[in-house]
């Protein structure tokens, strides 16, 4: 049920130098993550935003305007007739970590 005990003595320089080797080490084979939301397209549709924030089309357009609690959440772009988000406004939103709940009416709107 017990394994063996084995003491090592060493000095405050001998301890400070085996950490400095192990996090270069560790440091040297470490790849840093992919940044959140950096394969996402400059410019995102409708859907492709509404499935990124894993939202509704509904609630996203309602997020698209401003009430009397709250200015628009995420301004769309109107480019040839069509409605694109921008990358990092639906980033900065995310980040945001607001949470939102419906109303009795079905409106969704920020708290």
């Amino acid at each position: 049920m017990f394994g063996t005990v084995t003491q090592i003595h060493v000095t405050p320089d001998q301890l400070t130098e085996l950490v400095r080797v192990a996090v270069r080490s560790e440091l040297a084979n470490f790849t840093p993550p992919t940044p959140t939301g950096a394969d996402l397209p400059d410019l995102l549709t409708r859907r492709e935003t509404a499935e990124y924030l894993r939202v509704s089309l509904t609630t996203l357009h309602d997020w698209a305007k401003d009430t009397n609690d709250r200015p628009a959440l995420l301004v769309p772009r109107q480019m040839n007739g069509r409605v694109r988000y921008r990358r990092d406004d639906v980033l900065t939103l995310q980040k945001e970590h607001r949470r939102f709940k419906t109303s009795k009416a079905g409106e969704s709107r920020g708290v």
